[in-house]
């Protein structure tokens, strides 16, 4: 069973107190912290990093690969960051952003593979231009050893809403042309199965809540399981402590039961288990 370190900027994540927010977005600001944690992790058994990459992750992320064989499974398109550019500069201006942060060749590479996609781009297609946009971050990681893409979850979510499976088709291909595998991530993974059909299983891992108080796991436990049961090894549990409320230790006997192929873990069950080690 691999344990995945699920690493994401920390202004993205969930608090119990606005004290603990500040202290830990300030603390998870430098690089060396952030380096740290995934050390951390690594010494509870995380043997591959799940992340979502901002400027200072990816500084974190070089420097402990160059310290351990640990791949890196990325997560595109930044959401929160592309959200808030959003915001303050537009559809235009957000694109524009992420395009001139590029390095020249990449530049010429994404502006001549995106010419063919005018037209959709000009339709505001959801499928192409969540393409365009993962495309630009893909390239900003070079660098990192990354074995896997994944479609941000809110992008999966809307897309599965939608019936939009264009979107499954192109990360896909794109994972295909780069040489990795693309695997999802989905708080819904019944729906996934029914919206794709046989197309999930081209889905190197499929990440999705699994746990033993149900927690996230819709539309039931139950639904949940027997579709992991079909092919356990291609599931991997997300929130396998259900935010807290399992211990770490029974939350991976519950995964190892349900015989999925691996479990995420967070930071916040990462200092967990160092407690647990130190009682």
């Amino acid at each position: 069973m691999t344990l995945v370190f699920d690493l994401k900027p920390p202004e993205a994540r969930h608090y119990r107190s606005w004290g603990e927010r500040l202290a830990t977005v300030a603390r998870l600001s430098r690089p060396d912290a952030v380096h740290a944690l995934c050390e951390e992790a690594h010494a509870v058994g995380a043997r591959a990093v799940l992340a979502v990459v901002d400027p200072t992750i990816r500084e974190a992320l070089g420097a402990f690969q160059r310290w351990r064989d640990v791949p890196v499974w990325a997560v595109v398109p930044n959401m929160q960051a592309f959200i808030r550019d959003l915001t303050d500069l537009g559809m235009v201006g957000a694109a524009r952003a992420r395009f001139l942060r590029l390095r020249p060749a990449d530049m010429v590479r994404l502006g001549l593979g995106a010419v063919p996609q005018v037209r959709n781009v000009l339709r505001k297609d959801f499928a192409t231009g969540t393409t365009l946009v993962a495309d630009m971050e893909l390239a900003g990681l070079r660098g990192l050893r990354v074995t896997r893409i994944l479609l941000h979850p809110q992008v999966t979510e809307v897309a599965l809403a939608g019936r939009v499976t264009a979107v499954f088709t192109a990360i896909l291909r794109r994972a295909e042309r780069l040489g990795i595998e693309a695997a999802l991530v989905t708080h819904n993974p019944v729906r996934a199965a029914e919206v794709l059909g046989p197309d999930l299983r081209r889905f190197a891992a499929v990440l999705a809540p699994a746990n033993p108080k149900g927690y996230k796991m819709f539309p039931d436990r139950a639904a949940c399981e027997r579709l992991f049961a079909s092919d356990p090894g291609r599931f991997v549990a997300f929130d396998p402590w259900a935010s807290g409320a399992v211990a770490p230790d029974a939350a991976l006997a519950h995964v190892r039961a349900l015989g999925l192929g691996g479990a995420v873990i967070d930071p916040a069950f990462v200092a967990a288990a160092f407690r647990r080690a130190a009682a």
